[in-house]
């Protein structure tokens, strides 16, 4: 596949190796799919450390399966409840991925104590639009200021090497040569 532009290391042409059949997707059509995995990775990632859905399958492809449908059921209720609080306060500072995930796991066991199940029947009917303004409404009375993200603090400058200075790299492979011989 030749390039518009090319990459980082100069390349104008990248070859796609595959067992698609090329009646069912061509090269573009592969590279774009390939290029929207990008976009799928940092939800798992926040999936993983934010809402902890990374499951030990034990090496059963079942399990695998299942805790893989878990994650991609926990990623819509947050992106659901991260858009939400996105709507109801548009100026808000930007939300922490922790505080929100942490929220979504402590509120949880408590309304399935404090609530009975059966109130819940009357959401499972409403439409998507009905869920949406209801979502908005609970968001924009929450107190958005508990739920920052943190800032960044300055970076510290780099310490200044001491040992080797005077080189670029150190591999470890010619430190240990130099201690053998």
């Amino acid at each position: 596949m030749t390039l518009d532009r090319p990459t980082e290391d100069g390349d104008t042409v990248i070859e796609i190796v595959t067992n698609v059949p090329v009646a069912v997707a061509d090269a573009g059509a592969i590279a774009d799919l390939y290029l929207e995995r990008w976009t799928v990775e940092p939800l798992f990632q926040r999936l993983t450390t934010v809402l902890q859905c990374e499951v030990n399958t034990l090496g059963y492809p079942a399990a695998a399966l299942f805790g893989f449908g878990v994650a991609v059921a926990c990623g819509n209720v947050y992106a659901v409840v991260a858009a939400a609080a996105r709507v109801a306060h548009p100026t808000a500072a930007p939300l922490s991925d922790y505080h929100i995930g942490l929220e979504i796991a402590t509120i949880l066991p408590g309304l399935d104590i404090a609530v009975p199940a059966d109130t819940w029947d009357v959401i499972r009917e409403w439409s998507a639009a009905q869920m949406a303004a209801w979502l908005i409404a609970v968001a924009r009375r929450a107190k958005v200021a508990r739920y920052r993200a943190a800032k960044r603090g300055p970076k510290k400058p780099k310490p200044r090497r001491t040992r080797f200075a005077a080189k670029k790299h150190v591999a470890t492979a010619r430190i240990l040569k130099d201690i053998r011989t």
